[in-house]
């Protein structure tokens, strides 16, 4: 039974939700706040969640973290696998051993996705989730695939079987529900906008959203780009059914613009860019490099790499690539762009603290 301090807080949970599920937010969260200190491990993970996010409370990454780590310790299902997605993230310092035990536990909480990320992870079918977190191999996620050079300048390389099959399913079933129509950079503000140049969708993944096997995911591309995961970017999916594609355009951000050099001086230039090709079964939908007469199209899990700066760091013009339209069938596509520096907040101490418990 319920003692009468957690009726009360599984009351105020339960108030916060409805006022939640009539959109009114403003009025829930200072009773999801109450149930939270209460001692509610449904409302610290959620409040955790929203704070670390800044959706739907007003942002406060540290205590965001902090109630997390806190309801994964009171056994959390959900908040055992957001601790081990922040820290596998390398924001406050990555500790993979420990990531994988938080979401080994998870998965014994009988929280379904961490369920389905162990065998994705492990490589292997199977229920017994301790000994699919004992066979993770991270050396074998940070380890590059044979590359085939399709460019020596600009470097252009593809890699085969980047990715199992089965984590290019997961990442599009992450994809499906999240699918909006894809924006481009607006060299004025360096923010997205529309643009009829971009006909396709894309689902955007800030780290709140990403899971475990998106992380080793990009320690897999770190490995094929040969630079540092802290610069990888948030990653996208892209979906483009047939007649949809993205004109000819440029990764690299321009210095000679406005938006663009704020955006650099703020978070680094973006010197990789990362395709994975994560399905079969179409027709066209190549990456277009038309300055170099070069078409490329990997199968399901085949990666494509390419820098869009020279060797001194310069934007590198030949670059210049669009994505094709299929003629038949639909085209999935994990887009990771690689900056040369970590974002800022990464390596923060504070972040450290709240994570690490000092």
């Amino acid at each position: 039974m319920l003692g009468a301090g957690q009726t009360d807080a599984q009351a105020l949970y339960e108030a916060a939700m409805a006022l939640y599920g009539q959109g009114r937010h403003g009025d829930g969260v200072p009773l999801l706040g109450r149930a939270a200190e209460a001692g509610h491990v449904g409302a610290m993970s959620l409040l955790g969640g929203q704070l670390l996010s800044g959706r739907g409370a007003a942002p406060d990454p540290v205590a965001g973290i902090r109630l997390i780590m806190a309801a994964a310790e009171r056994g959390g299902g959900y908040a055992c696998a957001m601790a081990a997605m922040l820290l596998a993230s390398g924001i406050g310092g990555a500790d993979w051993p420990r990531a994988l035990d938080y979401l080994q536990r998870s998965a014994e909480l009988g929280f379904p996705d961490a369920q389905a990320q162990l065998p994705l992870l492990a490589g292997r079918q199977g229920r017994d989730w301790k000994a699919l977190r004992r066979a993770v191999n991270l050396d074998a996620w940070r380890t590059a695939p044979k590359a085939q050079v399709l460019s020596p300048a600009p470097s252009i390389q593809a890699f085969r079987e980047a990715l199992p099959p089965a984590v290019c399913d997961w990442l599009i079933g992450r994809a499906r529900e999240r699918l909006a129509p894809a924006q481009v950079y607006d060299p004025t503000t360096g923010g997205p906008m529309r643009d009829a140049s971009r006909r396709n969708s894309a689902a955007e993944f800030a780290l709140v959203d990403t899971d475990v096997v998106m992380l080793a995911v990009r320690e897999r591309l770190a490995a094929a780009c040969g630079l540092p995961v802290s610069g990888m970017q948030g990653p996208q999916v892209l979906h483009y059914a047939v007649g949809e594609r993205f004109a000819p355009h440029y990764d690299f951000l321009d210095p000679q613009l406005e938006g663009p050099t704020r955006d650099i001086a703020l978070r680094g230039q973006r010197v990789a860019t990362c395709l994975v090709y994560l399905n079969d079964g179409l027709d066209g939908g190549e990456t277009d490099f038309p300055e170099l007469g070069l078409r490329h199209r990997g199968g399901r899990g085949d990666a494509l790499v390419f820098r869009n700066v020279d060797p001194e760091g310069r934007p590198d013009r030949r670059t210049l690539h669009a994505g094709l339209a299929p003629a038949a069938g639909e085209k999935w596509v994990l887009s990771q762009w690689v900056r040369d520096r970590p974002p800022p907040g990464v390596g923060d101490p504070r972040f450290a603290a709240a994570l690490f418990g000092h």
